[in-house]
């Protein structure tokens, strides 16, 4: 089975689950990141052969690490509200050993997911402005003057006139600007370039969402990236290519 994995209020995660559907990805689930923490039926094991899961969901079914073939993995944080315990750091506590146990179940279906946990991200690296801007610079991108600031929340600053998010799934960019002149193909490869770097192992991330603005009115620069952007912006042909992509996810070593 295919699992989309997402907050409910996901909507590019629920545009893409019925994208899915559509194309004819079956079975496919919908499951939120609540659900593999508070399943009130759950095993979880982790010896010689390996790490596993089954969990009871909320229909009765069971869930079994060992029967996914593919996961969008949109996990940004895990769901947990208010715990009822005495002190805050009880609470603090518990919070932490629950995003732990996230983490953990994620990881035994990391190598058919899209994208991958690691100890940065529950979906991929979460990095600072400054950070993405040096791998940028490494993937060939042409990168803005940056200016830091030891003030708390002031980020690397850019003037732009235009912008628009592509999106990156392995091998292929889909976006406004890769098109299929001469700039915009050294753009595409450079944006593969960067999801290779950002990437937690030697496959790289799946799926990454770069900004790319134009400095006055010319020249496209790199402006942000993200491994949670709205799918929505690659349309259909990014769906059919995610289609590929989990479907051909399992083949691979578990």
């Amino acid at each position: 089975m295919w699992l989309v994995l997402c907050d409910p209020g996901d909507q590019a995660a629920l545009w893409a689950y019925a994208g899915l559907r559509e194309r004819g990805l079956d079975p496919l689930e919908l499951l939120s990141p609540h659900t593999l923490i508070s399943s009130t039926r759950s095993a979880h094991r982790i010896d010689q052969l390996g790490a596993r899961f089954e969990i009871g969901l909320p229909d009765g079914r069971v869930l079994a690490s060992r029967d996914i073939d593919g996961v969008l993995n949109r996990v940004a944080f895990a769901p947990v509200g208010p715990l009822p315990f005495a002190t805050q750091a009880d609470a603090l506590y518990a919070r932490e050993e629950l995003s732990a146990l996230l983490l953990s179940l994620l990881t035994c279906i990391a190598p058919v997911s899209v994208n991958r946990p690691c100890a940065n991200g529950l979906c991929g690296a979460w990095r600072s402005a400054a950070e993405w801007t040096v791998l940028a610079a490494r993937a060939g991108l042409p990168v803005p003057p940056a200016r830091l600031s030891s003030r708390p929340g002031v980020e690397p600053g850019r003037a732009a006139d235009g912008s628009g998010w592509v999106l990156v799934l392995g091998e292929h960019v889909f976006g406004e600007h890769v098109s299929h002149d001469g700039e915009s193909r050294d753009l595409a490869k450079a944006c593969g370039q960067l999801a290779r770097l950002a990437g937690t192992d030697l496959l790289g991330i799946d799926l990454l969402g770069i900004d790319l603005h134009r400095n006055g009115g010319h020249r496209v620069a790199f402006g942000g990236a993200n491994p949670l952007p709205d799918l929505r912006l690659g349309g259909d042909a990014f769906l059919d290519r995610l289609l590929d992509h989990l479907t051909g996810l399992s083949a691979g070593t578990r």
